[in-house]
C-alpha cells in the first residue's frame, strides 16, 4: 500500500472541475486558550436512528474480519454515536480528548488498496473506534496508521434501503481527528493511496471533492455562497471559525456559544434542495463537542430536546458498551 503525508504547502493542482455532489456531514474545530471544541454535523437523507453509547476501557475490539485483523483491549473508556443499521461509528471522543470524525466522501474519490500480509487489517468502517479505543493523540494515529492497512468491506443497509441486502462495493468515507492540543488531521483513501492532510487548513472538513481540492479553494480565497454544497459549507463554517481566532475567543463558555454560529451556518434543512443534483441532504444532527470537559451537546434535527453526554454517565471501568441515549420518539433500527 502506497502511503503518503501530504504537506499543506505542496497540495496538488486541481485536475477537474469541483464536484457538485452535496452528501452528508460538516466538522469545524476550534482550539484556543481554554476552548478546545468541535461542531459536526451528520447529512444524510432518511435517518439514522443515532444512538449514543460509552465503552469502557479494556473492551475487547476485532477491527475487521478474517485472521489478519487488528484485537485489541480498549486503551481508553470512550463515547460514540451508532448510526444506520449497520451500526456505523460515525462519531467517537475518548476520555483523553481524543475525536474521530467518519464522513462521506463519494465513490467517485474513494479507492482502497489491496490488503497486505504484512500488516493487520482495519476495516474502514472501524477507523473511528479503532483510534479512540487505542489512542490519545492525532500524532498517535497518524503514526498507527502507517503500520496497519485500512480495508475495504464495502457498506450495506444505508438510507434510503433500509435493509441489508442494498449494498455499496466501495464505504464511501474519509476522517478527520483531533486532540486537545488542537492538533488535526484528515485522512483519505484515493487511488489506491492513503493520504494524509496536518496542519492549517484540517480544521475544516466537509465532503466531496477530495480534501486536495478544498485546500486549493482556500488558497485562492473562494468565497462560499448559501448552497449546501460541501465546498459551500466548509467555506462558510471556516470563515465563522476564523473570526474566533480573529477575536482571540479563549473563554470555553464564549466560545461555545460563538461556535452555535457555524453550526447553523453550515445546517442544512430537512427539505432544502441542492439545485445542483436535484436531491435533499437534511442535517439528522448536529453535536457540539468539549474536548476538555469530555461532553457532547447533542441536537437532533426533529426534536426540540437537547441531549447532553458525558463521562460521568456510564461506567469507564466496565469492557461493555453501555447505551445512554436513543431518539425520543421513533426507533428505526434498535433492537433488529
Amino acid at each position: 500500500m502506497k502511503k503518503s503525508v501530504i504537506a499543506l504547502a505542496a497540495a496538488a493542482a486541481l485536475s477537474a472541475g469541483v464536484a457538485t455532489v452535496a452528501n452528508a456531514c460538516t466538522t469545524l474545530v476550534y482550539n484556543n486558550g481554554d476552548a478546545a471544541i468541535s461542531v459536526r454535523t451528520m447529512d444524510w437523507y432518511g435517518h439514522d436512528d443515532a444512538q449514543i453509547v460509552g465503552e469502557g476501557k479494556g473492551m475487547k475490539h476485532t477491527y475487521a474480519q478474517g485472521s489478519n485483523a487488528v484485537t485489541t483491549k480498549a486503551k481508553y473508556a470512550s463515547m460514540k454515536i451508532v448510526s444506520f443499521l449497520p451500526g456505523i461509528v460515525a462519531e467517537a471522543m475518548n476520555e483523553e480528548g481524543l475525536e474521530a470524525h467518519l464522513l462521506y466522501l463519494g465513490t467517485d474519490y474513494t479507492s482502497f488498496a489491496e490488503p497486505t500480509e504484512a500488516k493487520q487489517d482495519v476495516d474502514a468502517l472501524q477507523v473511528a473506534q479503532w483510534a479512540v479505543d487505542n489512542f490519545k493523540t492525532v500524532e498517535e494515529v497518524v503514526a498507527n496508521l502507517e503500520k496497519v492497512d485500512v480495508v475495504n468491506s464495502g457498506v450495506c443497509g444505508l438510507p434510503p434501503h433500509n435493509d441489508m441486502a442494498h449494498c455499496s462495493e466501495t464505504a464511501p468515507v474519509h476522517f478527520q481527528f483531533a486532540d486537545r492540543n488542537g492538533d488535526t488531521a484528515v485522512v483519505e483513501f484515493v487511488g489506491g493511496e492513503m493520504k494524509i492532510y496536518r496542519g492549517e487548513g484540517t480544521a475544516y472538513m466537509s465532503n466531496d471533492p477530495e480534501f486536495s481540492a478544498h485546500l486549493i479553494m482556500d488558497k485562492e480565497f473562494t468565497k462560499a455562497d448559501g448552497s449546501i454544497r460541501p465546498y459551500d459549507r466548509r467555506l462558510r463554517g471556516k470563515t465563522i471559525v476564523e473570526d474566533m481566532y480573529a477575536r482571540d475567543v479563549k473563554d470555553a463558555t464564549a466560545a461555545k456559544n460563538s461556535m452555535k454560529a457555524a453550526a447553523n451556518n453550515v445546517f442544512a434543512g430537512y427539505d432544502q434542495l441542492d439545485k445542483n443534483v436535484g436531491d435533499v441532504f437534511p442535517t439528522l444532527w448536529t453535536v457540539h463537542t468539549d474536548r476538555n470537559a469530555g461532553e457532547w451537546v447533542f441536537d437532533r434535527y426533529d426534536t426540540w430536546n437537547v441531549e447532553t453526554y458525558n463521562f460521568s454517565m456510564f461506567d469507564t471501568n466496565k469492557p461493555e458498551r453501555q447505551p445512554m441515549g436513543i431518539h425520543p420518539t421513533k426507533v428505526m433500527y434498535q433492537g433488529k
